[in-house]
């Protein structure tokens, strides 16, 4: 009986090891506010990573696509939900992650007998400003981290290694990203979305401004991949959907 405490240390330790593993390949996904709204980032994959979850609410996510589209679904229902029993205004990103997704990700995660879920997301949320925008990063254990404020100027990136967004995120000075236009925007975050990808290689110690600053240069270092992108746009913000799919002349990508 005096062991049971330790075995269960012992296989959450072992099931934490093993998510990792598996998330450890994830493509990056970068989240970046600006002036014309929160641009979210990624290299196109066989299924979508980013998707709308309510009207000022964006999903960014790496890992199984069948545990992403528990996540996302899950966050749907509890975003429709609060919106039709409360009010639309009611529906925030906060809200959403402290008493939804992040709770029931704990329970997964700690529920050894059963398969883990293998997920990581950004969960945007626009304001009427800059200023206003939230991002929340949310981990299959259900642990999360909120950037609003001044912080977002450093935009806030997902990938497979953990430590890179944690290195990202480190209260030391670094690199502050573009917050004006909307190509200004996205050649930040294709910048970011670079450096995150590259920790994962023989590169791995590259400095952000090591990188080029155009988005030529960046592009040549992109190589043949495709982008995925997703805009909670500013001007439609008296509109019932913030978000949609910008184009590449838009970004200037």
């Amino acid at each position: 009986m005096t062991e049971e405490p330790y075995r269960w240390l012992e296989a959450i330790t072992n099931r934490r090891e093993y998510i990792e593993d598996q998330l450890a390949s994830g493509t990056p996904v970068v989240a970046l506010s600006a002036e014309p709204g929160i641009l979210l980032l990624t290299v196109k994959a066989s299924t979508p990573k980013l998707f709308e979850i309510y009207d000022h609410l964006a999903l960014g996510t790496l890992g199984h696509p069948a545990d992403i589209e528990k996540v996302r679904q899950a966050a749907i229902d509890a975003a429709h939900l609060e919106g039709f029993t409360r009010s639309p205004h009611d529906v925030t990103a906060r809200r959403l992650v402290s008493y939804n997704l992040a709770p029931a990700l704990k329970n997964a995660f700690e529920q050894i007998f059963s398969a883990p879920l293998l997920f990581r997301g950004i969960l945007a949320e626009l304001g009427a400003t800059a200023a206003d925008d939230i991002l929340w990063r949310l981990d299959y254990d259900g642990s999360f981290i909120s950037q609003s404020g001044p912080d977002l100027a450093r935009g806030l990136v997902i990938s497979g290694p953990r430590g890179v967004a944690a290195d990202w995120l480190a209260p030391v000075p670094g690199p502050e990203l573009a917050r004006g236009d909307l190509k200004g925007a996205a050649v930040s975050a294709l910048k970011l979305f670079l450096w995150a990808r590259l920790r994962g290689t023989k590169d791995q110690g590259i400095e952000f401004n090591a990188l080029p600053a155009d988005a030529a240069g960046l592009k040549e270092k992109l190589g043949g991949d495709v982008l995925e992108f997703a805009l909670l746009d500013r001007a439609l913000l008296d509109q019932p959907i913030m978000y949609r799919v910008p184009t590449a002349d838009e970004l200037g990508l």
